[in-house]
């Protein structure tokens, strides 16, 4: 499989798109791409007509699916919150591929992955078998993962299954799938004949034992293991770190960088994944006088609730152990894809980026770094990294 990379930072859609797919053919050899993936700052969003036009005038009958998004890169080309265009072109695909859709995430609310395994059953009976790997991109304002990915993974146990939101900001994030721009929609690549591997990076862990969170009232935290829930903070981050008496700015910060973690009692075995997926829960802000603490949204009792803190050490010594795990697993991949969380993406306490580290371990590899809403894993999880490997 070939594979061809291309930028453009033109401010209009259609010149934007001529330059990096030309860019991206060149690197090709080639005149046509089998497979485009396209990413695009929200500016090019503005007026979904004109952008649907313009994929269409540009790409006729290449297949190519792609989102708005905060930033995208390719080595030292791409974008970063302003205006810009990234394609990524394959060729010669070692791999069969097919797109599912699933439109007005709204109204059907859970029922979405209901109609995902209904497109897929009837995809499976015509062609007698179920795909190798499904990723699935949605627009993260309207998306409710909830259990829908747990339903389809039981449905297909034989597909792996994985996913980003794409980032939201204004306008509202679009997806465009052979040259049509849609709002408010759920989007899959097919996968069948090719098995990537697949890690987790995360910079929020559990830490301690499980906590039981005894009293609530809306989104108030009162009482934790029978303790008033500002005190019960305190205590893990002194008993987690020993942490010696500080200033108040320092006390803030180290409250702030500290979350409510939701795991599932049964540990589920993904295939080909590294890195077990969990639920990170912001923390809104807490009362010394009351003891009460906010959170940012509710809380699922069925599943186990640590204390977590994000940290440093969780990002990178975790996202190096990810990565020497996938190089045993695939030393010389076709590709690697990168979807980052916005919010470790831009996490400016970090010494080195996941594209780095990535770079440590495969060098010379074609690699797609996005920039997402989080990651889908069974879970939402904003503050993680999916790498999918190819072999």
């Amino acid at each position: 499989m070939k594979v061809g990379i291309g930028s453009s930072k033109e401010k209009e859609p259609e010149l934007a798109l001529q330059e990096a797919y030309r860019k991206s053919l060149q690197r090709l050899g080639s005149t046509k791409s089998d497979l485009s993936l396209i990413f695009y700052s929200y500016d090019y969003g503005m007026d979904p007509t004109v952008l649907g036009g313009a994929f269409k005038k540009v790409f006729r009958d290449v297949p190519h699916l792609g989102s708005s998004t905060l930033s995208a890169w390719s080595g030292k080309e791409g974008f970063d919150t302003e205006t810009g265009l990234l394609v990524m072109s394959l060729k010669d695909l070692n791999f069969e591929f097919d797109f599912l859709r699933v439109h007005s995430l709204k109204e059907k609310s859970e029922l979405w992955s209901t109609e995902l395994s209904r497109q897929l059953h009837d995809r499976a009976l015509i062609n007698n078998k179920s795909p190798d790997f499904l990723f699935v991109m949605a627009d993260s304002l309207n998306f409710n993962a909830s259990a829908g990915f747990s339903s389809l993974e039981r449905a297909f146990p034989k597909t792996q299954i994985c996913g980003v939101g794409a980032s939201y900001s204004v306008p509202q994030v679009s997806i465009v799938c052979k040259g049509e721009v849609y709002l408010n929609a759920l989007f899959a690549l097919e996968i069948t004949g090719t098995k990537p591997w697949m890690g987790l990076m995360q910079n929020i862990l559990p830490e301690l034992a499980a906590i039981e969170i005894n009293r609530m009232s809306e989104n108030l935290v009162i009482e934790i293991d029978q303790k008033p829930a500002f005190y019960k903070l305190c205590e893990h981050l002194m008993q987690k770190d020993d942490l010696p008496m500080m200033s108040p700015d320092q006390f803030r910060k180290h409250m702030g960088d500290l979350f409510v973690v939701e795991t599932a009692k049964e540990k589920i075995e993904r295939l080909r994944t590294i890195g077990s997926p969990h639920k990170v829960i912001s923390l809104l802000g807490s009362e010394m006088t009351t003891g009460m603490v906010a959170v940012a949204s509710e809380l699922d009792f069925s599943k186990d609730h640590y204390l977590g803190q994000k940290k440093i050490e969780y990002a990178e010594n975790g996202a190096r152990e990810v990565l020497s795990q996938l190089k045993a697993k695939i030393e010389k991949p076709s590709m690697i894809w990168l979807f980052s969380a916005t919010s470790r993406l831009r996490d400016r306490e970090r010494k080195i980026s996941d594209r780095h580290l990535v770079r440590e371990v495969y060098p010379e590899c074609p690699l797609l770094e996005v920039s997402s809403n989080g990651e889908y894993l069974g879970e939402h999880n904003q503050y993680a990294a999916i790498v999918i490997v190819f072999p």
